[in-house]
């Protein structure tokens, strides 16, 4: 097997450990091995406690043993689950720069991959602290229903919709693909008022709720 990750950048970050570090066994921070696509992820057991979903795994006496989480008996992440390298690659570079409070350099592919897992895995603080770059990266309405839509963030639907009710040019055939027919429909229902345009927030409060959710 390959060798744990951890971002190129020197300093090497404390979040993420390399393999012999991360079986030290110290009884201070012993780390987590995960399993994914073939290679090996670590990250000290004080960040992992942080995540709801492992905080069960590692505590529970019905869940596991002491083996589990080490290079012997990495926690495995099949193909069943979804997750790939790039998302615990843009997952792990986040803790490492929320812990560094260093700039962010992410696109917003590697956000959303990272919100995902720190989504998926009720990593809390992390997840709000991602949720809040992403979403001053992106500023296209209709990009951000998409995003919205596919990492289940809802309150970011309704106020885009209403952007796109405000706008000053039509809606395109492709852009009406993009959104769906009822959230074409709605808004261009909305944007037939004869001769002004009104405040977003107006638009908001407008919005048939069942053509936001898409359902």
């Amino acid at each position: 097997m390959s060798q744990v990750h951890s971002r190129p950048s020197s300093p090497k970050p404390q979040g993420i450990l390399t393999c012999e570090e991360a079986n030290l066994g110290d009884g201070t921070t012993p780390g987590a091995i995960y399993f994914v696509q073939n290679d090996l992820f670590a990250l000290p057991r004080s960040q992992v406690l942080k995540s709801g979903f492992f905080r069960e795994m590692m505590e529970s006496p019905h869940l596991g043993n002491s083996e589990e989480g080490t290079t012997a008996h990495p926690i495995v992440f099949d193909e069943r689950t979804g997750i790939t390298q790039s998302d615990m690659k843009s997952c792990c570079a986040a803790l490492d720069i929320r812990a560094f409070q260093a700039t962010p350099k992410f696109s917003i592919t590697e956000w959303a991959s990272a919100y995902r897992l720190a989504n998926m895995w009720e990593f809390e603080q992390l997840r709000d602290y991602i949720l809040k770059h992403l979403n001053k990266s992106i500023t296209d309405p209709l990009k951000r229903i998409e995003i919205a839509d596919d990492l289940g963030i809802d309150q970011w639907i309704a106020p885009a919709l209403a952007q796109l009710c405000n706008r000053e040019a039509p809606l395109t055939p492709a852009e009406g693909v993009r959104l769906g027919f009822k959230r074409f429909a709605e808004v261009s229902r909305l944007r037939e008022h004869p001769r002004q345009r009104f405040q977003v927030s107006e638009y908001e409060k407008w919005l048939n709720k069942r053509a936001v959710s898409n359902k």
